[in-house]
Protein backbone atom coordinates (compact mmCIF):
# COMPACT_ATOMS: atom_id res chain seq x y z
CA UNK A 1 0.00 0.00 0.00
CA UNK A 2 2.73 2.39 0.83
CA UNK A 3 4.47 1.31 -2.23
CA UNK A 4 1.42 2.61 -4.68
CA UNK A 5 1.34 5.81 -2.55
CA UNK A 6 4.16 6.74 -3.04
CA UNK A 7 3.95 6.25 -6.89
CA UNK A 8 1.25 7.93 -6.85
CA UNK A 9 2.48 10.85 -5.12
CA UNK A 10 5.48 10.98 -7.67
CA UNK A 11 3.77 10.27 -10.70
CA UNK A 12 1.42 13.96 -9.27
CA UNK A 13 4.86 15.51 -8.90
CA UNK A 14 5.71 14.99 -12.30
CA UNK A 15 2.22 15.87 -13.97
CA UNK A 16 2.54 19.00 -11.50
CA UNK A 17 5.87 20.04 -12.91
CA UNK A 18 4.63 19.00 -16.81
CA UNK A 19 1.82 21.70 -16.69
CA UNK A 20 3.74 24.64 -14.33
CA UNK A 21 3.85 27.76 -16.28
CA UNK A 22 7.31 28.39 -17.67
CA UNK A 23 9.57 30.89 -15.64
CA UNK A 24 9.17 34.17 -17.70
CA UNK A 25 12.24 36.21 -18.69
CA UNK A 26 12.79 39.16 -16.77
CA UNK A 27 13.66 42.68 -18.20
CA UNK A 28 16.94 44.24 -17.02
CA UNK A 29 17.21 47.71 -17.26
CA UNK A 30 20.32 48.78 -19.61
CA UNK A 31 21.61 51.29 -16.14
CA UNK A 32 21.14 48.21 -14.38
CA UNK A 33 22.76 46.19 -16.61
CA UNK A 34 26.24 48.71 -16.61
CA UNK A 35 25.86 49.38 -12.86
CA UNK A 36 26.16 45.39 -12.27
CA UNK A 37 28.89 45.39 -14.84
CA UNK A 38 31.18 48.15 -13.70
CA UNK A 39 30.83 46.80 -10.17
CA UNK A 40 32.12 43.38 -10.94
CA UNK A 41 34.60 43.61 -13.97
CA UNK A 42 38.18 45.10 -13.95
CA UNK A 43 38.18 48.45 -16.49
CA UNK A 44 41.30 50.39 -16.36
CA UNK A 45 39.81 53.49 -17.31
CA UNK A 46 37.12 53.40 -14.91
CA UNK A 47 39.84 52.83 -11.61
CA UNK A 48 41.58 55.40 -12.55
CA UNK A 49 44.05 55.03 -15.72
CA UNK A 50 44.26 57.52 -17.53
CA UNK A 51 47.81 57.04 -19.63
CA UNK A 52 49.74 54.24 -19.47
CA UNK A 53 53.47 52.88 -21.50
CA UNK A 54 55.48 50.07 -21.50
CA UNK A 55 57.85 48.34 -23.12
CA UNK A 56 57.19 45.54 -25.71
CA UNK A 57 59.11 42.63 -26.99
CA UNK A 58 57.73 40.13 -29.49
CA UNK A 59 59.12 36.93 -30.14
CA UNK A 60 58.24 36.78 -33.77
CA UNK A 61 59.60 40.29 -34.45
CA UNK A 62 62.75 39.42 -32.89
CA UNK A 63 63.10 36.33 -35.50
CA UNK A 64 61.92 38.57 -38.35
CA UNK A 65 64.72 41.17 -37.32
CA UNK A 66 67.20 38.88 -37.05
CA UNK A 67 66.47 37.29 -40.33
CA UNK A 68 66.25 40.94 -42.23
CA UNK A 69 68.68 43.52 -40.31
CA UNK A 70 70.39 41.23 -38.35
CA UNK A 71 72.29 43.46 -35.46
CA UNK A 72 69.61 46.48 -35.62
CA UNK A 73 68.45 47.71 -32.24
CA UNK A 74 64.48 47.29 -33.51
CA UNK A 75 62.54 48.53 -30.08
CA UNK A 76 59.02 48.51 -29.46
CA UNK A 77 56.34 50.86 -26.81
CA UNK A 78 53.11 50.49 -26.68
CA UNK A 79 50.85 53.89 -25.92
CA UNK A 80 47.25 54.45 -24.31
CA UNK A 81 45.61 57.40 -23.35
CA UNK A 82 42.12 58.39 -22.50
CA UNK A 83 42.07 61.15 -20.15
CA UNK A 84 38.42 60.51 -19.11
CA UNK A 85 35.88 57.11 -19.51
CA UNK A 86 34.04 60.12 -21.75
CA UNK A 87 36.40 59.88 -24.58
CA UNK A 88 37.77 57.30 -26.62
CA UNK A 89 40.93 55.98 -25.62
CA UNK A 90 43.97 56.44 -27.96
CA UNK A 91 46.26 54.06 -28.65
CA UNK A 92 49.52 52.52 -30.51
CA UNK A 93 52.57 50.06 -30.54
CA UNK A 94 55.55 52.61 -31.75
CA UNK A 95 58.37 50.41 -33.50
CA UNK A 96 61.92 51.87 -33.72
CA UNK A 97 65.20 51.01 -35.65
CA UNK A 98 63.15 49.62 -38.60
CA UNK A 99 63.32 52.86 -40.77
CA UNK A 100 65.30 52.82 -43.60
CA UNK A 101 64.14 48.87 -43.56
CA UNK A 102 60.96 48.87 -45.77
CA UNK A 103 61.00 44.81 -45.62
CA UNK A 104 61.54 45.19 -41.78
CA UNK A 105 59.03 48.44 -41.32
CA UNK A 106 56.06 46.38 -43.44
CA UNK A 107 56.51 43.56 -41.32
CA UNK A 108 56.46 45.31 -38.40
CA UNK A 109 53.24 46.81 -38.35
CA UNK A 110 52.16 43.36 -39.55
CA UNK A 111 52.98 41.97 -36.42
CA UNK A 112 51.23 44.73 -34.43
CA UNK A 113 48.23 45.40 -36.56
CA UNK A 114 45.26 45.14 -34.44
CA UNK A 115 46.98 44.17 -31.15
CA UNK A 116 46.59 47.61 -29.79
CA UNK A 117 43.28 47.06 -29.38
CA UNK A 118 43.61 43.89 -26.60
CA UNK A 119 46.12 45.34 -24.29
CA UNK A 120 43.95 47.96 -22.02
CA UNK A 121 40.60 46.03 -21.06
CA UNK A 122 37.58 48.47 -22.20
CA UNK A 123 34.02 47.98 -21.06
CA UNK A 124 31.43 45.71 -22.32
CA UNK A 125 29.02 48.30 -22.17
CA UNK A 126 30.31 50.48 -24.64
CA UNK A 127 29.88 47.56 -27.56
CA UNK A 128 26.44 47.11 -26.04
CA UNK A 129 25.63 50.74 -26.35
CA UNK A 130 26.45 51.15 -29.71
CA UNK A 131 23.11 48.92 -30.60
CA UNK A 132 19.91 49.69 -29.51
CA UNK A 133 19.79 47.38 -26.94
CA UNK A 134 17.78 45.23 -24.42
CA UNK A 135 18.68 42.70 -21.62
CA UNK A 136 16.72 40.35 -20.51
CA UNK A 137 17.49 37.72 -17.20
CA UNK A 138 17.06 34.17 -18.50
CA UNK A 139 17.42 30.90 -16.96
CA UNK A 140 20.60 31.86 -15.17
CA UNK A 141 21.84 34.21 -17.72
CA UNK A 142 21.70 37.63 -18.83
CA UNK A 143 21.22 37.78 -22.46
CA UNK A 144 21.60 41.20 -24.54
CA UNK A 145 20.26 41.85 -28.22
CA UNK A 146 21.21 44.50 -30.07
CA UNK A 147 20.72 45.96 -33.66
CA UNK A 148 22.62 48.81 -35.02
CA UNK A 149 21.62 52.48 -34.21
CA UNK A 150 22.31 53.30 -37.88
CA UNK A 151 23.28 52.12 -41.26
CA UNK A 152 26.67 53.14 -41.08
CA UNK A 153 27.30 51.39 -37.66
CA UNK A 154 29.70 48.23 -37.69
CA UNK A 155 27.90 46.12 -35.70
CA UNK A 156 24.94 45.46 -37.22
CA UNK A 157 23.28 42.55 -34.54
CA UNK A 158 24.96 41.87 -31.56
CA UNK A 159 24.30 39.33 -28.50
CA UNK A 160 25.99 39.05 -25.03
CA UNK A 161 25.68 36.15 -22.69
CA UNK A 162 26.66 37.01 -19.41
CA UNK A 163 26.59 35.05 -16.14
CA UNK A 164 23.28 36.19 -13.92
CA UNK A 165 25.17 35.69 -10.63
CA UNK A 166 28.97 36.58 -11.09
CA UNK A 167 28.60 39.04 -13.99
CA UNK A 168 31.47 37.46 -16.02
CA UNK A 169 30.72 38.58 -19.68
CA UNK A 170 30.78 34.57 -21.42
CA UNK A 171 30.04 35.21 -24.90
CA UNK A 172 29.51 37.68 -27.52
CA UNK A 173 28.35 36.99 -31.56
CA UNK A 174 28.38 39.91 -33.72
CA UNK A 175 26.81 40.14 -36.87
CA UNK A 176 29.76 42.69 -38.97
CA UNK A 177 27.60 43.02 -42.28
CA UNK A 178 30.53 40.79 -44.56
CA UNK A 179 31.17 39.06 -41.74
CA UNK A 180 30.29 37.18 -38.39
CA UNK A 181 32.19 36.66 -35.28
CA UNK A 182 31.96 34.90 -31.56
CA UNK A 183 33.50 35.64 -29.04
CA UNK A 184 34.05 33.57 -26.08
CA UNK A 185 35.47 34.47 -23.01
CA UNK A 186 37.00 33.22 -19.60
CA UNK A 187 37.82 35.32 -16.41
CA UNK A 188 40.18 35.33 -13.78
CA UNK A 189 40.01 37.54 -10.30
CA UNK A 190 41.95 40.74 -10.54
CA UNK A 191 41.94 42.08 -7.04
CA UNK A 192 38.20 41.10 -6.40
CA UNK A 193 37.10 41.87 -9.86
CA UNK A 194 37.16 39.80 -12.69
CA UNK A 195 39.89 40.65 -15.70
CA UNK A 196 39.37 38.74 -19.22
CA UNK A 197 42.01 35.81 -18.94
CA UNK A 198 41.22 34.41 -22.45
CA UNK A 199 39.19 35.55 -25.93
CA UNK A 200 38.55 33.10 -28.44
CA UNK A 201 37.50 35.06 -31.29
CA UNK A 202 36.01 32.67 -34.04
CA UNK A 203 35.02 33.32 -37.77
CA UNK A 204 33.91 31.06 -40.82
CA UNK A 205 37.75 30.91 -41.66
CA UNK A 206 40.32 31.56 -38.52
CA UNK A 207 39.66 31.14 -35.00
CA UNK A 208 42.07 33.37 -32.67
CA UNK A 209 42.78 32.14 -29.09
CA UNK A 210 44.13 34.62 -27.21
CA UNK A 211 45.71 34.60 -22.99
CA UNK A 212 46.42 37.44 -20.92
CA UNK A 213 48.83 37.50 -17.62
CA UNK A 214 48.89 40.36 -15.53
CA UNK A 215 50.46 42.16 -12.51
CA UNK A 216 50.32 44.71 -10.85
CA UNK A 217 52.04 48.47 -11.78
CA UNK A 218 50.88 51.22 -9.75
CA UNK A 219 48.17 50.12 -8.19
CA UNK A 220 46.87 49.13 -11.43
CA UNK A 221 46.61 45.63 -13.00
CA UNK A 222 48.03 45.55 -16.59
CA UNK A 223 49.11 42.81 -18.99
CA UNK A 224 52.44 41.05 -19.00
CA UNK A 225 52.17 38.70 -21.39
CA UNK A 226 49.55 38.30 -24.61
CA UNK A 227 49.82 34.87 -26.69
CA UNK A 228 47.32 34.76 -29.83
CA UNK A 229 47.34 31.32 -31.48
CA UNK A 230 46.07 31.17 -34.94
CA UNK A 231 44.25 27.91 -36.26
CA UNK A 232 42.51 27.55 -39.35
CA UNK A 233 38.77 26.11 -39.65
CA UNK A 234 40.09 22.76 -38.94
CA UNK A 235 41.63 23.11 -35.96
CA UNK A 236 45.63 23.16 -37.11
CA UNK A 237 47.86 26.02 -36.16
CA UNK A 238 48.29 28.35 -39.10
CA UNK A 239 51.07 30.13 -37.22
CA UNK A 240 53.61 29.41 -34.36
CA UNK A 241 52.39 31.25 -31.08
CA UNK A 242 52.97 35.35 -31.31
CA UNK A 243 53.90 36.50 -27.95
CA UNK A 244 53.68 40.11 -26.81
CA UNK A 245 55.61 40.42 -23.25
CA UNK A 246 55.17 44.20 -21.61
CA UNK A 247 57.37 45.61 -19.05
CA UNK A 248 58.73 48.65 -17.39
CA UNK A 249 54.68 50.05 -17.08
CA UNK A 250 54.76 53.50 -16.23
CA UNK A 251 50.81 54.91 -15.48
CA UNK A 252 49.20 58.28 -15.17
CA UNK A 253 52.15 60.06 -16.69
CA UNK A 254 53.00 62.67 -19.92
CA UNK A 255 53.20 60.62 -23.02
CA UNK A 256 55.77 62.16 -25.56
CA UNK A 257 53.83 65.15 -27.62
CA UNK A 258 52.90 64.15 -31.29
CA UNK A 259 53.20 59.90 -30.35
CA UNK A 260 49.18 59.92 -30.17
Amino acid sequence: MKTRLAAIVCALSIIAAMSAPPVRAQEVPIADLKKSLVEKNYYPSLEGLTSAQADVKCNILDQVASALAPGSPVTVKFYWSRPSPDVGPQKKFVVSGASGNADLTNRSNQIFAGKEDLVINAPVYETIETTNAKAVNEGGKVIVTGEAKEASSPIKKLKVEIDATSWQVGRMEMDLGAAQATLEMTSKDLGGKWGVESTTVSTPQVKQIIKFEYAQAEGFWLPTKITIDYQGADGKALSPTFQYDFTNWQVNKPIPEGVL
